[in-house]
């Protein structure tokens, strides 16, 4: 009976562990999936199409579409969709993100405000969802305003409803006098910029300021605000202390932003526009430290702290010196206050403190403090260290604590030098009261023959002599190799071409014109593989690409990846899709992350 029993514990353990065992490959392989819904604009007249988009984006290609709801007020009268890959090869790991994007076209079928609820898609028994989009739909003749703050509208209408706003974000809106908070400034605009230049940055007169961030290239991320997507441009951060109380209005920042409008015609060639920015007003009250119940000892720490203390040795001899390190870690303004004052002890002489501060990016709020004491004992003995007090203003309770340390205990026995015998100089007790001795000259005026071997000169003249000998042959023999060796040759002048092909790529971009687009796109991606492989590339089709890049052991998902560019190149050309410019944009960015990709490979040469 015991023996069964036995059995039927070790199958409910083994269950119990296949089970747990497919949980965890489920979770380790889960998909990371996203439903981002975005519409273009979210005023609208009753004559303008309304276009929805709906992003999902994840680890693998997924068969499925988003389920679109019974949208109130609108009709749905056209539809498109298109996906896209991006490759990121680091450190030999790939790493895969797919991206399918469904475009709706809406006809609005009365005025009034509408709401696009939240759409959704299945996949593996799991449902993902978008949140809710507002959309007013008004009369033709009605002015069209975008219901956001601060968002400065372009009033040229060759500016294609650009809205471009600088969003000042403080962490706190009431704070009390030495209490820290951050600030971030976000440059958002519904169209790419090609410039940005910083004409006035704020002073926060009032407050001791600390840039934590400041912006060195033009990078974005996508945000979708109240339903339209944005550009985002982190400008800077920056955290603040406030050194007395008022009611402060935060400088605002001022930006000049350039972007590029697309041509109206053939004969036009497009322009750049440029626009300044204001930040939106930030108001900031600050509130003075309670003078009530404020102790004597208070130095000015204000926010949530900690102190401990340590000794380096606890052992030593007359003569000796030992450090008491004092340690308060924390968040607040720990660089603004002073350290704690060491009691007095009886027998033991100690030296000025030395401070140090350690913050913790990237608000440098959190960090520590910590202060060193020197202490030299005059007279054997055991002498116990007594706690140090460190008081603080505490934000939450809007009270002030007292904290203290453990006391120590120190043990100081007789050395060779005798009590009373002791003598060191001070620091301070340096006074320097002149200088009335001077140097002696040591120069002598009288120059005596040297040798030309023994000159420095000399041997510089040699070392240079060698060295352009060494130059001349290194130079003749990289000729001869560009002479003799095709591939190689190919391969040094493969990047000089594909940057002539990239600038007609982009002018092609900048112009909108689509089949001129991809017809430099095709050929940049076919002309940068010619030469890494030494094929050419006039001749080369779609299945001679596959087969060379085969014979060099891409990976497979990769080179499926640039086959899948160049049959999406073709069928733009051939097909007459229509692309707008922020599609061209994505276009471009593909190809960029398969040649960056393609040139961290070592191709096998070829000759």
């Amino acid at each position: 009976m015991i023996f069964f029993r036995n059995i039927h514990s070790y199958k409910i353990s083994v269950i119990l562990l296949v089970a747990l065992l497919i949980v965890t490959v489920e979770i380790c392989f889960a998909n990371n999936i996203s439903v981002t819904s975005y519409v273009d604009k979210n005023t609208i007249t009753l004559n303008e199409l309304l276009r929805l988009t709906v992003e999902i984006k994840s680890d693998e290609q997924i068969d499925t579409e988003p389920e679109i709801p019974q949208l109130t007020g609108f009709q749905i009268v056209g539809q498109s969709s298109s996906s896209s890959t991006s490759i990121e090869i680091i450190n030999n790991k790939m790493s895969r993100t797919v991206k399918q994007s469904f475009t709706y076209s809406l006809r609005p079928l009365k005025t009034g405000s509408f709401t696009i609820p939240p759409i959704y898609t299945k996949f593996k028994n799991k449902t993902y969802r978008s949140r809710t989009i507002n959309v007013t739909v008004v009369k033709e003749n009605s002015n069209v305003q975008q219901p956001r703050q601060n968002t400065q509208k372009l009033d040229n209408s060759s500016s294609n409803n650009v809205q471009i706003f600088l969003q000042a974000t403080p962490s706190k809106s009431e704070v009390f006098v030495g209490e820290p908070f951050t600030i971030k400034y976000v440059l958002y605009s519904n169209k790419g910029l090609v410039g940005l230049n910083a004409e006035k940055m704020p002073e926060f007169s009032g407050f001791i300021k600390e840039e934590t961030f400041q912006a060195k290239n033009i990078t974005h991320t996508l945000e979708v605000i109240n339903g339209i997507r944005y550009y985002a441009y982190r400008i800077s951060n920056y955290t603040l202390f406030p050194t007395y109380a008022s009611t402060f209005t935060l400088d605002k920042m001022e930006l000049l932003c350039a972007y590029e409008v697309p041509a109206k015609s053939f004969f036009d060639f497009g322009t750049t526009k440029r626009v300044y920015i204001q930040s939106n007003t930030s108001i900031i009250k600050v509130k003075p430290l309670p003078i009530a119940g404020q102790p004597q000892n208070f130095s000015g720490a204000v926010g949530q702290y900690d102190i401990k203390s340590d000794l380096s040795s606890k052992l030593l001899k007359t003569g000796e010196s030992v450090t008491l390190t004092l340690t308060i870690s924390g968040s607040g303004n720990i660089r603004m206050f002073e350290p704690p004052t060491l009691p007095v002890i009886p027998n033991i002489d100690t030296f000025p403190p030395e401070e140090s501060n350690d913050l913790y990016h990237p608000d440098n709020i959190s960090g520590k403090k910590v202060i060193k004491y020197i202490l030299i004992p005059e007279e054997p003995g055991t002498y116990v260290l007594p706690e140090i007090s460190f008081t603080y203003f505490e934000i939450r309770s809007e009270t002030y604590k007292t904290i203290y340390t453990k006391s120590q205990t120190l043990v100081v026995e007789k050395g060779k030098v005798t009590p009373g015998s002791l003598s060191y100089i001070r620091p301070q007790d340096i006074d320097i009261q002149g200088l009335d001795i001077h140097f002696i000259i040591t120069k002598n005026t009288i120059s005596d023959y040297k040798l030309i071997i023994t000159q420095a000169w000399f041997w510089i003249l040699i070392i240079i002599s060698l060295l352009s000998i060494v130059a001349a042959l290194i130079i003749k023999k990289e000729r001869e190799k560009l002479l003799k060796d095709k591939a190689y040759y190919r391969a040094r002048i493969s990047n000089k071409q594909l940057q002539a092909d990239l600038n007609k790529v982009h002018s092609a971009l900048k112009n909108d014109n689509i089949s001129e687009f991809f017809v430099a796109a095709d050929n940049a991606l076919k002309n940068f593989i010619a030469n890494k492989c030494n094929i050419s590339a006039g001749a080369s089709t779609i299945q001679d690409i596959t087969v060379e890049l085969n014979k060099h052991e891409l990976p497979k998902e990769f080179i499926n990846e640039i086959i899948y560019f160049f049959k999406m190149t073709d069928s733009a050309r051939f097909g007459g899709t229509q692309f707008s410019h922020e599609e061209l944009e994505e276009k471009y960015k593909e190809l960029n992350t398969i040649l960056q990709n393609l040139s961290k490979i070592k191709f096998r040469k070829k000759r």
